[in-house]
């Protein structure tokens, strides 16, 4: 008895000494050329590794609970070659303090994201260290570790033009005017196979939306496919996501600004001009999966009379009642749910949940500046950006949630109203649904990731609820499918219904 008392004594010693907090400081300078300015503004990232990374960190792409830590710290009036030194002041995931971190080696790199108009980390003019490896020991002494920024990112590399693959850069007027600044708009466009075999022959258009953070030189259409004999012949542009705020979800926003007129009314019709589209409203159409299944809708819905129809698929929430499982208007905290339980964020296809709320918004905190989730580029981020109106004094989208407590701005929920579709079309039917009839083509797995199935289900059921017209909205869910359901319709099959819609509709 006397031997287990005195083991369990032992155990419960040694479990406290591992999980006492060390006395670490980390030490930030740059071996910089003397006379090059550093950017005063930004945040700073300790990005730790057990292996050597082989590439640059660009942001936390899965907030698993598993992953080797990230440290982001803000950084104001910094003359770039005094020395910075942090102990308590970096905020961290999945490990908040850096008085936490495990003991052993680390791969170490520090990266200064410079206050930009660009949500992007890895982006051209920040500045960044190569991995240097230490080694965190068990011990009360102090640890202090030095790293030295001495890299600047100069160049991106950019994709190049081929016969059928063309990718374009053009300077937005509207969103110049915005941001006070130059801003550019880019796509790919993809030529169909018979595009040079008859040069008086004029192409219906394709606009593709990818998933969140889409860039537009994402391979989509793999040349093989574009030359197979049943592809049907339209011009496809791909269009980039990127935004100051992290995806501009293509849509007009306070924050953002008019990337949906910039879209409609300069970018569009440029590319009709550059290359032989057909050029009319009949002759548009829409697609995209994840993100771009909610901008399909969105751009179809809110320019009604642009496009012949969007074909979209998993789409992010359509009725905020199901904004992923928290409904904003009823809900008072994002992060417990009415159980009082943690909301789950996202699930495997068996229904396990993968990680919470609270864990997705944590990791985009780190990335933020001010530790919220507000500029992190991330999905809630761009989420809010698009969704929410200016802060009159920063200049910053206002939160709809307290990035750490969850609590939801009743005010801000409100302002959301304007960009719910289920909200939009039940407050503008009248107007606008015998425009959309035999446009909205829609596909959601039942067992999506995200639980976004459950805002399909109330769009849906409103849906069918319209009247003066009725709605022929086409909504398929497909029975066990998660958030990859755009895999279970061919793009082929997307193309081929657009052509016969155009066909059907050419003398309306």
């Amino acid at each position: 008895m006397h031997k287990i008392l005195v083991f369990i004594l032992l155990f419960t010693m040694n479990l406290n000494l591992f999980s006492q907090d060390l006395n670490i400081e980390i030490v930030v300078q740059t071996d910089l050329e003397k006379d090059q300015v550093i950017p005063s503004k930004g945040r700073l990232f300790l990005i730790f590794n057990k292996e050597k990374p082989q590439d640059l960190f660009n942001g936390i792409q899965y907030p698993d609970l598993k992953m080797d830590p990230v440290f982001g710290v803000d950084i104001k009036n910094w003359n770039g070659h005094s020395k910075l030194t942090f102990k308590d002041e970096l905020f961290g995931f999945p490990i908040n303090e850096i008085a936490k971190l495990p003991i052993g080696k680390w791969y170490v790199s520090v990266l200064y994201d410079v206050e930009n108009s660009s949500s992007y980390i890895n982006e051209i003019d920040n500045y960044y260290s190569e991995p240097m490896v230490i080694e965190i020991i068990e011990t009360d002494k102090l640890q202090q570790f030095t790293f030295s920024i001495n890299k600047i990112i100069t160049t991106i590399k950019e994709p190049t033009d081929s016969k059928h693959y063309k990718y374009l850069t053009f300077q937005s007027k509207k969103l110049s005017e915005f941001w006070k600044q130059p801003m550019e708009l880019n796509c790919q466009v993809i030529l169909p196979k018979t595009y040079y075999t008859d040069s008086t022959k004029n192409f219906p258009i394709l606009i593709i939306i990818g998933g969140f953070g889409s860039r537009h030189y994402d391979n989509i259409i793999k040349e093989k496919d574009l030359l197979a004999k049943n592809m049907p012949q339209m011009i496809v542009v791909l269009l980039d996501s990127k935004s100051p705020y992290g995806d501009s979800y293509q849509i007009n926003s306070s924050n953002n600004g008019p990337y949906g007129d910039a879209l409609i009314y300069e970018f569009i019709p440029f590319i009709e001009k550059r290359f032989r589209c057909i050029g009319n409203s009949n002759s548009r159409f829409l697609t995209g999966t994840s993100t771009g299944g909610w901008s399909s809708l969105a751009l179809q819905i809110f320019y009604p009379d642009f496009f012949n129809g969007a074909w979209s698929t998993c789409a992010d929430p359509v009725d905020f009642r199901q904004m992923e499982l928290v409904d904003i208007y009823k809900d008072d905290n994002v992060f417990i749910n009415r159980h009082e339980i943690e909301r789950p964020a996202m699930r495997d296809i068996n229904g396990e949940p993968r990680y919470t709320l609270r864990t997705e918004v944590w990791a985009e905190n780190v990335l933020g500046t001010g530790n919220s989730y507000v500029t992190s580029g991330g999905q809630w981020g761009s989420w809010n950006a698009v969704f929410s109106p200016k802060d009159s004094l920063t200049n910053l989208p206002i939160a709809l949630f307290d990035p750490h407590t969850g609590i939801i701005n009743k005010d801000i929920a409100k302002a959301w109203e304007a960009f719910d579709l289920r909200l939009y079309l039940s407050r503008n039917w009248g107007i606008i649904g015998h425009k959309l009839q035999g446009k909205l083509h829609i596909w959601m797995g039942t067992a999506d990731s995200y639980y976004l199935n459950n805002s399909m289900v109330l769009f849906d059921k409103f849906l069918k609820t319209t009247k003066n017209p009725t709605s022929d909205a086409e909504i398929n869910f497909i029975c066990g499918e998660g958030h990859a359901c755009d895999s279970e319709i061919p793009l082929e099959l997307i193309m081929q219904q657009m052509l016969n819609r155009m066909n059907q509709t050419k003398n309306e």
